[in-house]
């Protein structure tokens, strides 16, 4: 189970020299952070093989009471805070990064200033088949919905979690972290689950909840693709090729592929793009020989492929 620890990491890439290298600092961010619940800090300093150890000094503006000054053999240390009592807004911080020898620092590396969000809520994300970025599926197939909180379970330990999800504004009878669902139809679906975590704390009862959402378009997949035309024409003559996709929601992308190897090398490919189903290939020839042919019709969410040999004589 993952848990509620927001990450936020922080990488401060130093030059060799020990001066700061501006245009090398980097901010990743999983998510604003839950007030009440541990929330993640990561520096690290790539400053090769200096040291031998560093310290890290942490430095909340509008929480004092949690500034804190680590020193490490690593060059990359992790800080926990749980910010409570608290108001949900974005808050600044300050890192600076020093090198020391037998635990004095003497050599600054740089500073890092940069801001944090908090909330009264939960966040997290729905992912499709265990894809956070997924956002086209078929109307062919059932499909794997997973309420990812962005945090971890060692650090929030709840008692009681619980699920409510709903399709188009329609509650669904499932009430798990994971429900299976296939869209029937084509069209832009709304998704979203209400999570809420329970746990106590001494006497204290803490409940924290958050709504995740996201929007998936479902599109029919293609069912077939039918080719009418010749397969044997002369040089220089006229060659077309009537292509039918058959089922499907565009907008529909056609590939054909002619090659030949022998008794001379020769490549041809031509990529088609259109929202109607229907398209005709009209292709010349020069020189006689046997061309394979292979035809790819897709759309977002299948691909059906054709193999055809076409005789210029």
């Amino acid at each position: 189970m993952r848990s509620l620890s927001s990450f936020l990491i922080l990488y401060i890439v130093l030059s060799s020299n020990g001066m700061i290298c501006d245009a090398a600092v980097t901010w990743y961010d999983w998510g604003p952070g839950t007030i009440g619940v541990p929330m993640k800090f990561r520096v690290t300093s790539d400053s090769g093989t200096r040291g031998p150890s560093y310290e890290f000094r942490f430095k909340f503006d509008q929480f004092p009471q949690y500034d804190k000054t680590i020193v490490s053999d690593q060059s990359g240390v992790d800080y926990v805070v749980t910010f409570e009592p608290a108001k949900a807004g974005n808050y600044t911080m300050q890192i600076d990064a020093w090198n020391c020898y037998h635990g004095v620092p003497f050599d600054w590396l740089g500073t890092l200033n940069s801001t944090f969000q908090l909330l009264d809520s939960l966040t997290g994300t729905i992912a499709v088949n265990d894809d956070d970025n997924k956002k086209v599926v078929s109307t062919a197939e059932a499909y794997k919905l997973t309420a990812r909180m962005s945090y971890f379970s060692w650090s929030f330990e709840a008692t009681n979690i619980t699920y409510k999800w709903f399709i188009n504004d329609e509650p669904q009878e499932e009430s798990y972290k994971v429900i299976q669902h296939t869209f029937y139809k084509p069209q832009l679906n709304k998704i979203s689950v209400i999570v809420t975590a329970t746990k106590t704390n001494g006497s204290d009862l803490i409940q924290k909840s958050g709504t995740f959402s996201t929007t998936l378009e479902s599109k029919d997949p293609i069912t077939n693709l039918t080719v009418d035309g010749p397969t044997e024409v002369k040089v220089f003559e006229r060659l077309q090729l009537d292509c039918k996709i058959h089922g499907g929601t565009p907008p529909f992308q056609c590939e054909y592929f002619f090659w030949i190897d022998r008794p001379y090398s020769e490549h041809i490919k031509v990529t088609k793009h259109s929202n109607e189903s229907f398209s005709s290939l009209i292709r010349y020839f020069s020189a006689k020989g046997t061309r394979s042919l292979r035809i790819i019709a897709k759309n977002d969410v299948s691909s059906i492929t054709k193999w055809m040999e076409i005789s210029v004589y």
